[in-house]
């Protein structure tokens, strides 16, 4: 009988430790991925404002200005403006930073509540102030210099891995709660990719990407935007944040900045491929290229074009693509463009391979379908991949170097109401 008794107690205390040595979660974090579900049926109904709900107590929880965004939008579908308003200033508590948000929701005018009205829109011009000095602009690494802590807990710890991966997010910067919401969506993907499926490939690129070089490109860049502050006076200098990404997709732009993914720059003949699907093995680039991809996001935090006909055509987004890629080329130390245009300049030298490449934009140039232009590593096979951007670029630098005012011709290339007068006033015109 006392053995029994002290055998129990024995498990008891065992138990009792092990529970204690289980993690805990600093925070509750939703599943983006239900919530857009449950939104996207409520949308599906005219049920506005309640999608509008849903998404605002989702941003309280998770601490995500985008979500906020989302709500303000929703809202503003649903003629509740000043809900709407509220959703902002939320949203710019946490984070956002565009200042022409009211516009891209649609609620640039209207509100009963004058008050809210005129605090939301002091809010913006503060953040349209802020952002127009090169001062403002910053590229942190701490996303990713902080990750390999939880990372190294969840591999060695697989049965808690989403507690860890939890507490990277939760106790994290409201920078990385918003890419949560954008790019992880829950933890048990994160798991999955993370822990679960690829742990070679993030451990070698705790390797392969020191700080130090991240600490390099982040000179390079800054570098690269000051340049650009001289030939663009209208510039604007969002906070820029590496992170580590799901391997999906090397640039994701919100309104609160700039999030670029390190695992899509850490090529090398070390890398391990196992479990690396075709368009990963085809889109991960070496290390060196993310001063350039980085840029080309940036580029596209200046753009705001207001030709609507043309803006999701082939010919429109050629433009939208190119004019980035061009920027970069002449923002460069040698203004050379990036390997990657530069790999795809050289096999349209070759006239048997323009004239095929332009054959098709010219039959393509008005259709909707990106497929052979555009985000198509991998999946195409009789051309190198991404040709739209390499065909945007000659269109830009054509357009750019036959005007007179370079100043002007930057405005036009990043601000036009009209894609097709870049097109004809290039050396490119038979495209149309």
């Amino acid at each position: 009988m006392k053995t029994t008794t002290l055998l129990s107690l024995l498990l008891i205390l065992f138990f009792s430790c092990q529970k204690q040595d289980k993690p805990t979660q600093s925070c509750e974090l939703i599943d983006i991925g239900k919530i857009g579900t449950t939104c996207d049926s409520l949308r599906a109904i005219g049920q506005h404002n309640k999608a509008a709900q849903v998404y605002y107590q989702a941003g309280e929880i998770n601490q995500s200005s985008e979500l906020f965004v989302y709500a303000a939008w929703q809202y503003g579908e649903g003629n509740a403006v000043d809900s709407a308003l509220l959703s902002v200033k939320r949203s710019i508590d946490f984070g956002m930073n565009d200042p022409i948000i009211l516009n891209k929701l649609g609620i640039e005018k209207g509100g009963n509540d004058v008050k809210l009205r005129l605090e939301v829109d002091s809010l913006l011009d503060i953040i349209h102030q802020r952002n127009q000095y090169i001062e403002n602009f910053e590229i942190v690494t701490a996303p990713t210099d902080r990750f390999w802590k939880y990372f190294e807990q969840s591999i060695h710890d697989e049965e808690n891995a989403d507690l860890y991966l939890s507490n990277y997010i939760c106790e994290g910067s409201l920078a990385l709660k918003d890419y949560y919401h954008i790019r992880y969506e829950n933890v048990e993907k994160m798991k999955r990719v993370m822990v679960e499926k690829n742990p070679a490939y993030y451990q070698y690129l705790r390797e392969h990407v020191s700080n130090n070089r991240l600490e390099g490109v982040a000179n390079n860049a800054k570098t690269m935007m000051v340049r650009f502050s001289d030939l663009y006076p209208q510039a604007v200098f969002p906070k820029t944040y590496i992170v580590p990404d799901l391997i999906n997709g090397s640039g994701t732009l919100t309104e609160l900045g700039l999030f670029i993914g390190v695992t899509m720059f850490a090529k090398s003949d070390s890398m391990p491929l196992e479990n690396l699907n075709d368009w990963q093995k085809n889109s991960i680039t070496e290390f060196e290229n993310m001063k350039y991809d980085l840029v080309h996001e940036l580029m596209h935090f200046q753009q705001s074009y207001s030709d609507h006909e043309n803006a999701d055509k082939v010919l429109g987004k050629i433009i939208e693509e190119g004019v980035c890629d061009f920027l970069v080329s002449i923002l460069t130390e040698d203004q050379q463009p990036s390997p990657g245009v530069q790999h795809n300049l050289d096999y349209l030298k070759d006239p048997k391979n323009f004239n095929f490449v332009m054959k098709e934009l010219k039959r393509e140039a008005y259709s909707t379908d990106l497929s052979k232009w555009m985000h198509n590593g991998g999946a195409i096979k009789d051309r190198p991949s991404n040709l739209g951007y390499t065909m945007g670029y000659l269109v830009c630098k054509s357009y750019y170097d036959k005007s007179e005012d370079k100043k002007v011709a930057i405005y036009e290339l990043l601000n036009t109401n009209n894609f097709k007068k870049i097109i004809e006033k290039s050396d490119y015109r038979e495209i149309l």
